[in-house]
């Protein structure tokens, strides 16, 4: 890392996922700042963020950044931060996007200093909307675009081994260019052709198109949709509403959680689903299957 003076800090502020979700430490952050960069990319439904950071900063020293200015230009936002205080706004929380996290590495070593300001995350809010447990969510994946060329067998792998600790995966919804949100059934459509493969190379038959799964809405009306699918094999072929989505797809629900689930979601207890999904997957589990990458 390079050393010497500690420059003026570089801030990263999260806005919230909607309009009125402002910290009033971000509200002080983008004020005090000598040049705010807002950008939009990272969270789909995100028009409104420029115009609520210009409304607060003034727009003077607000400049719109592009997904270029972030990852591409990214040394000129440091370069800034020597002799500025420079913010970095962003819908939702900063840090749950990894170009940020690469900027605050890049500044650091740089000698910038970096200060992190926290906002309410549309991921973290539409984990909290199916009301499941918080301790029992493992590891979050992204749903790839066709854009990307890739299969995602290792999201498909990373699902399974969630299951296999028990644990719900929030599954979140790529976006293109121009800032467009991957649909919720192509996302799983694409998912469950990885899992075919991915099954055929790990000699297991294919069971994610038979788990259930949850579509939230948590946009930028900051209100939520928590709309309930038996499977997702259903969800694959499902029409929903324009909107800005994740999805949760739950491991073995307790009592309990199955019933706030159902509240969540406007479902009648029991929930209609496959149960013995389950013990196939606890049974792959107990036999490693999921265990080596393929």
């Amino acid at each position: 890392m390079a050393r010497g003076r500690e420059a003026v800090t570089l801030l990263l502020v999260g806005w919230g996922y909607a309009p009125g979700m402002q910290t009033l430490e971000a509200l002080d952050a983008v004020r005090r700042a000598d040049i705010v960069y807002v950008e939009s990319y990272t969270m789909p439904g995100s028009s409104w963020l420029y115009k609520s950071v210009v409304e607060a900063a003034g727009e003077a020293r607000v400049v719109e950044a592009s997904r270029r200015d972030l990852e591409e230009r990214s040394r000129e936002i440091v370069s800034r931060a020597l002799d500025a205080v420079v913010a970095v706004v962003t819908a939702g929380d900063p840090m749950v996007a990894t170009t940020h996290s690469s900027l605050a590495a890049e500044a650091l070593e740089a000698g910038v200093a970096v200060r992190y300001i926290p906002g309410v995350s549309g991921v973290q809010a539409a984990r909290g909307a199916t009301m499941l447990s918080f301790y029992r969510f493992g590891g979050t994946v992204t749903l790839p675009g066709p854009w990307r060329g890739v299969t995602p067998i290792s999201v498909a792998r990373r699902i399974y081994l969630n299951l296999c600790a028990g644990l719900h995966t929030t599954a979140l919804l790529d976006v293109d260019e121009r800032g467009v949100q991957l649909s919720p059934a192509q996302g799983v459509s694409l998912l469950l052709e990885a899992d075919r493969e991915y099954a055929r190379e790990a000699g297991a038959p294919p069971l994610l198109a038979r788990l259930p799964s949850v579509l939230v809405e948590a946009g930028a009306g900051g209100g939520h949709r928590v709309l309930y699918w038996s499977s997702l094999e259903r969800l694959s072929t499902a029409e929903v509403e324009e909107g800005v989505y994740s999805i949760v797809i739950p491991a073995r629900l307790s009592g309990v959680e199955e019933w706030l689930l159902a509240a969540a979601s406007g479902q009648r207890r029991p929930l209609e689903y496959d149960r013995s999904v389950y013990e196939a997957v606890e049974e792959n589990c107990k036999k490693g299957v999921y265990m080596e990458p393929v």
